[in-house]
């Protein structure tokens, strides 16, 4: 604990709400504002840590799926908390994305994280082995030879990276490499077999880009084989994914996750739709409080989520889903530079003013949103049909 009240109450997660219920009511205001994608870590709300609970990622998703039907859910995964790690001891390590082969209809989610942190652990270990996995190693068509001649260690060892998180966030207890890619493989495969997709999340750029190219490119995954991979880049996650200083860094991620596009042979096999989002720390959260480069308040002070929000919103961004939520940036930066407390639809607010003083709009209509997103098609399998062609 740091002594600092506002700090170690985000720090242990108690700033974020829990409850189906209060969920429910919060994601009901955010879709009347225009929210059309709502991205889930189940906690568990008796003591409000992070949790594998199937239960409670159904509980939400039916009632989201009921009462806003236009709603894209994404469930999170990657997670290390307490009871998480104990889950995970107790049922193996597939608990920790156990959550991506429920289906739709059962409690399901649209998308499901099946990349962020603990994969890395695969990337690292063919590092290990002699691999160059640099950005430039990774784009070359020998990477893929490396790839398909990978065989994962088997031995255990602590999963941890250095990352810009909160307590015990760099952490994801003991396991291997090979468990690892088993899992990632029997998550895409899961998500594939109930018409789902896929979704990943980039904490650390150079290694992520790395992890996406081995899995698209490994025979045995094929990651967004079936023509569509959403991606989410966190700027400001860990050292090795700073937040972005210039507009043309923030578009230099952007290229670099759109090139995934492509195989290393040259064909084109999937669209990538890119979310991004702001994970900065409050505690580093003045390093990035900077003058607005964009939009009707171009030289106010803003904070790291502000800034993202104005780069996202001009027209060539390629960006499809600027994302916020206290999972990320839980505070609000004041136009004075004040750091205060706030919640998931203040955020939201911020966000949209953000994007409407930059003059850009916000795609609401549930079936534009399903055919941005690469999912018009599945929803005729997956859905009801209000959810695809009723518009609000």
């Amino acid at each position: 604990m740091t002594g600092d009240t506002f700090i170690d109450l985000v720090s242990r997660g108690q700033t974020i709400k829990s409850d189906t219920g209060q969920l429910v009511a919060e994601a009901t205001a955010l879709f009347d504002i225009g929210v059309r994608y709502y991205h889930y870590h189940a906690r568990n709300p008796q003591t409000q840590e992070q949790s594998t609970s199937n239960a409670l990622y159904s509980a939400l998703s039916y009632e989201i799926q009921d009462r806003m039907p236009g709603m894209l859910i994404s469930f999170g995964a990657s997670r290390n908390g307490v009871e998480v790690k104990e889950a995970i001891r107790r049922h193996g390590e597939w608990e920790r994305i156990s959550q991506a082969a429920l289906p739709l209809h059962l409690g399901g989610a649209h998308f499901v994280t099946k990349q962020a942190a603990a994969e890395l652990q695969v990337i690292l270990d063919l590092e290990r082995q002699g691999t160059d996995i640099g950005i430039d190693a990774a784009s070359r068509p020998e990477f893929a030879r490396a790839v398909r001649h990978y065989v994962a260690t088997k031995s255990n060892s602590e999963a941890a990276l250095e990352v810009h998180s909160t307590k015990g966030g760099s952490h994801y207890g003991t396991t291997s490499p090979h468990t690892q890619l088993k899992v990632y493989r029997k998550a895409v495969d899961a998500r594939r077999r109930l018409h789902l997709l896929h979704e990943i999340e980039w904490v650390q750029l150079d290694r992520s880009y790395a992890m996406t190219r081995f899995a698209v490119e490994h025979p045995l995954i094929r990651l967004g084989s079936e023509g569509q991979l959403n991606i989410t880049l966190l700027f400001g996650f860990s050292p090795r994914f700073p937040f972005p200083g210039s507009y043309q860094e923030f578009c230099h991620a952007v290229s670099l996750a759109k090139s995934l596009e492509y195989d290393l042979c040259g064909r084109q096999s999937r669209r990538v739709t890119l979310s991004v989002g702001a994970a900065v720390l409050p505690e580093h959260a003045r390093a990035h409080i900077k003058e607005l480069e964009f939009g009707r308040h171009k030289g106010r002070l803003a904070g790291p989520l502000e800034r993202l929000a104005s780069y996202a919103a001009q027209p060539d961004s390629n960006v499809d889903i600027l994302r916020s939520g206290m999972e990320d940036t839980p505070y609000i930066v004041t136009p004075d530079g004040e750091i205060t407390l706030t919640d998931n639809l203040g955020l939201a607010h911020q966000v949209r003013a953000t994007i409407d003083g930059c003059g850009s709009g916000v795609l609401t209509d549930p079936a534009a949103v399903r055919r941005q997103m690469g999912f018009a098609e599945l929803a005729k399998i997956v859905e009801l049909p209000p959810a695809a062609t009723v518009a609000t």
